[in-house]
C-alpha cells in the first residue's frame, strides 16, 4: 500500500484487479452496493487510492477535497468516500480498513465522512473506535398520501406484526388520522410568509450574494457560491429542481428539490418521493424557503416529502411546515483535528448546515 495515489494511468491499469476484488466481495457478501470503481474519474479535487498486496487489490477509497466555511473562515476539508476493504469478509485482512484510514488522515488531517447507511455499520464503528466524533444528521418527513405510505414504506413491512398493523391502519383510517394529527400539531407554529417563488436553472450572482450574507451564520457549511453550486447541480441535469425565493424584490434563499418515482426502493418502496436536498438562506429565512419547497413538491403530486438537515433553524422550519422527525441513517463523522475546530462538538452540531447536498450529494434519492 503506497500511501499516495498512483496517477490516473496506473490506477486504470489496476482495473482488472479491481474487477476481481469486486467479484470476491459480491461472492462473499451477496451485495453489489459498495463496489470499487474500475475506471474512476479523477480531478484536482478528487483522488482514488488503492490498497495493494503485490498486484492484488485489497481495498480502496476516494478522497474528495472541498472548501468549507468553519466559523466564518474558508478552509479545505476532505471527504473520506466509499472505503471498501477485503477485511469486511476476510479476517486475514482485518487491518486493511484501519490502514487505509490512517493513510487518508496522513494525506488530509481535516477529514470527515458522511452518510454511511447508519451508525451500526462497520465504517462508523471503526471511526468511533479511532476516536472520531459521530452524530446523525436529523431526518424529517411529511406524509402527503397516507394510504400509499402505509402500503409502501418498507419499515412497516419488516415483520408480519407491523405489516398487519399498517394494513389495519390503512383500511380503518386510523393511520390517516394519527399521521394527520401529528403533522397538524407540528405545523401549528407556522408563520405566514409573503414571498415570491420561481423555478430556475443555473446559479448566478444572486447565489453569491446569499452565500456572502449567510455563511458566517453557520458554524460549518460547505461553500455554496455559484461556481460550486453549478458544478454540483449542473443546469443540464434536469433532475435537480431549483427554487429561488424572494421577498420585496430581493432574493433571500434557494432550494434544490428532487421528485423521484421510486421503484422497489429498500426504504420507500414504490412511493413518489419529494426531497428537499439542499438549501441556503439566513437562518431566520429558513422557514420561507422550506415552505416554498414543501408547497412546490406537494403541488407536483409527491406522496412523501423527506429532508436531512442538521441546523436547528432548518429543522424548526420543516417542523413548522408539518414535517415529523424520524430515524436517520445519514451520519456525520469528524476526525479529531476537525472536531477540535468545532468544539464543543455536540453543542455546535445543531449550528452546522449539513444536508444531502454535502458529501456524495443526493444519491439514492
Amino acid at each position: 500500500f503506497p500511501g499516495h495515489s498512483p496517477g490516473p494511468q496506473s490506477v486504470h491499469e489496476y482495473a482488472p484487479a479491481v474487477k476481481e476484488f469486486n467479484l470476491r466481495m459480491a461472492a462473499a457478501t451477496g451485495s453489489s452496493e459498495f463496489f470499487l470503481p474500475e475506471y474512476p474519474a479523477q480531478g484536482e479535487s478528487e483522488n482514488y487510492f488503492l490498497a495493494l498486496e503485490g498486484c492484488e487489490v485489497r481495498g480502496g477509497y476516494i478522497l474528495r477535497r472541498q472548501e468549507f466555511s468553519v466559523r466564518g473562515r474558508i478552509i479545505r476539508l476532505a471527504h473520506y468516500r466509499q472505503p471498501v476493504s477485503e477485511g469486511t469478509w476476510n479476517r486475514a485482512y482485518a487491518g486493511v480498513g484501519p490502514q487505509m484510514l490512517r493513510a487518508a488522515l496522513a494525506e488530509e488531517p481535516l477529514l470527515f465522512a458522511l452518510g454511511m447507511g447508519g451508525s451500526e455499520f462497520a465504517l462508523p464503528r471503526m471511526l468511533r473506535a479511532m476516536r472520531w466524533r459521530l452524530l446523525p444528521v436529523p431526518f424529517y418527513f411529511k406524509v402527503l398520501d397516507v394510504g400509499r405510505f402505509l402500503r409502501e414504506i418498507r419499515l412497516l413491512r419488516e415483520n408480519r406484526g407491523r405489516q398487519l398493523a399498517a394494513e389495519a391502519a390503512r383500511v380503518t383510517g386510523t393511520g390517516w388520522l394519527a399521521i394527520r394529527a401529528a403533522q397538524r400539531l407540528a405545523a401549528m407554529r407556522r408563520r405566514k410568509t409573503d414571498c415570491e417563488v420561481e423555478q430556475f436553472r443555473g446559479f448566478g450572482g444572486w447565489a453569491d450574494e446569499i452565500w456572502e450574507r449567510a455563511h458566517s451564520r453557520y458554524a460549518l457549511v460547505g461553500v455554496r457560491d455559484s461556481r460550486a453550486l453549478n458544478q454540483l447541480y449542473p443546469a443540464s441535469h434536469g433532475r435537480f429542481l431549483g427554487l429561488k425565493v424572494s421577498r420585496g424584490g430581493r432574493t433571500i434563499g434557494w432550494a434544490i428539490a428532487l421528485d423521484t418515482e421510486m421503484r422497489d426502493h429498500r426504504h420507500f418502496g414504490n412511493l413518489r418521493v419529494g426531497t428537499i436536498a439542499d438549501c441556503m438562506a439566513l437562518p431566520e429565512d429558513a422557514e420561507a424557503v422550506a415552505a416554498a419547497a414543501e408547497q412546490f413538491l406537494r403541488e407536483r403530486g409527491c406522496e412523501l416529502l423527506v429532508s436531512n438537515q442538521a441546523h436547528r433553524a432548518w429543522g424548526n422550519a420543516l417542523g413548522a411546515c408539518g414535517f415529523l422527525r424520524g430515524p436517520s441513517n445519514f451520519v456525520f463523522a469528524a476526525a479529531s483535528k476537525l472536531a477540535e475546530l468545532l468544539e464543543p462538538f455536540e453543542a455546535t452540531f445543531s449550528e452546522m448546515h449539513l444536508n444531502r447536498g454535502d458529501g456524495d450529494g443526493p444519491i439514492h434519492l
